[in-house]
């Protein structure tokens, strides 16, 4: 469901029942045209030269170089020329950070997670990501399990052809499975197991796939248990450009490692991942 965006931060109790049975919200029209040419503008000025990323890493999914982590400004022109991830960008550009950490939208973040978000991660995408069904807690599992939220800021119109997110109403419910250590982040070798019991679950629950197709600054919302993914591109031209916000509680966070930006807003102080 799209709720038409009527500029408040104060959640509904219909947006409020919509998440706690779907896990997830859908803002359209969120934010305006000069607010994502902001962002835009960033990735144009890396893309014509990639040395101004410094120490941000990209993941490259495609060609040659496909699953590997690289630093930005040493990496090889043709990893820009296919799907890749622009890593933490909000750790360097303002722009990045604005946008993540929009007033209007941290208000409604902080209702959803009984406190405000604090930014853990960013990825800006160019195409669609292609990536397998998942959980984001299998890869970076908030302090307090299910206050992990996941904003995704369409940076253009999404066409079927570029490989739209996918994601699965209600599977936020699903009981998290458990790997050996007792808690949800993934194992590599136990990875069959968990998605044998993913596939089971999703037959009993009937949870069906549905895709979104935004367009320019809408905005979509998910839980953190949320299965979502990235369907296949069908035409590598279709390019798909995302910013992707993972976010924790900031008050689940040692003060010493969180940076407040305004009442609602924080990000997590540290350094660019490693590369490798």
């Amino acid at each position: 469901m799209h709720f038409p965006w009527q500029r408040t931060d104060i959640l509904t109790d219909a947006r409020k029942q919509f998440w706690a049975n779907h896990g997830y919200l859908v803002l359209s029209g969120f934010f305006k045209p000069k607010e994502v040419r902001a962002v835009n503008g960033v990735i144009d000025r890396i893309l014509a030269n990639p040395n101004t990323l410094g120490d941000a890493t990209i993941d490259v999914l495609h060609g040659e170089h496909r699953g590997k982590r690289l630093r930005g400004a040493d990496a090889p022109v043709e990893a820009f020329r296919g799907p890749l991830k622009i890593n933490d960008l909000f750790l360097q550009e303002p722009e990045v950070r604005h946008l993540a950490l929009n007033e209007r939208l941290t208000r409604i973040l902080t209702q959803l997670l009984d406190g405000a978000p604090m930014v853990c991660n960013s990825l800006n995408f160019l195409w669609g990501s292609q990536q397998p069904d998942h959980f984001d807690t299998w890869y970076m599992p908030p302090i307090v399990e299910n206050k992990l939220a996941v904003s995704s800021i369409c940076l253009e119109h999404v066409s079927p052809d570029a490989g739209p997110l996918v994601y699965y109403p209600g599977t936020h419910k699903i009981p998290p499975y458990r790997f050996s250590h007792g808690g949800i982040h993934a194992v590599d070798h136990e990875m069959p197991l968990c998605r044998a019991y993913v596939q089971e679950q999703l037959e009993k629950t009937k949870a069906q796939a549905q895709q979104f197709l935004g367009h320019a600054g809408d905005v979509f919302i998910w839980h953190g248990q949320l299965l979502h993914g990235g369907t296949v591109i069908k035409e590598p031209s279709r390019t798909r450009k995302t910013l992707v916000t993972h976010y924790w509680r900031a008050q689940d966070v040692e003060p010493e490692r969180v940076a407040q930006v305004h009442r609602t807003g924080y990000y997590l102080k540290r350094e660019h991942q490693p590369v490798g």
